[in-house]
């Protein structure tokens, strides 16, 4: 019914291996690598760029939201000005003229 593993005195010539290999064979290496270089030449042009444009890109928002705010009407600024408040400063009592001595602690 099942064919014993044990039996068979090959290796199957069909199957994941053999098409795997084959697979392998027929990759080139040299354009791979080639390609895989360039790639990363690129990225690591770009990732620095990136880093300086993000400030950039941030303050252009700033910069749009103050532009919209001076198209808004503008709100009219009240006159009122208080007068401060001065409070009385409270006296130095007089110093005490006793004969002892003073002892800082």
């Amino acid at each position: 019914m099942y064919p014993n593993p044990y039996m068979m005195s090959q290796i199957p010539r069909t199957g994941l291996l053999t098409k795997g290999l084959s697979a392998l064979k027929s990759i080139n290496w040299s354009t791979l690598l080639d390609g895989t270089q360039k790639t990363l030449g690129v990225i690591n042009q770009a990732i620095p760029v990136v880093y300086q444009i993000k400030p950039i890109v941030n303050n252009a928002k700033t910069l749009f939201r103050i532009a919209g705010s001076l198209k808004d009407e503008p709100t009219p600024v009240s006159q009122e000005v208080n007068a401060p408040v001065q409070e009385p400063t409270p006296q130095p009592a007089p110093p005490k003229s006793t004969n002892s001595p003073i002892f800082y602690i």
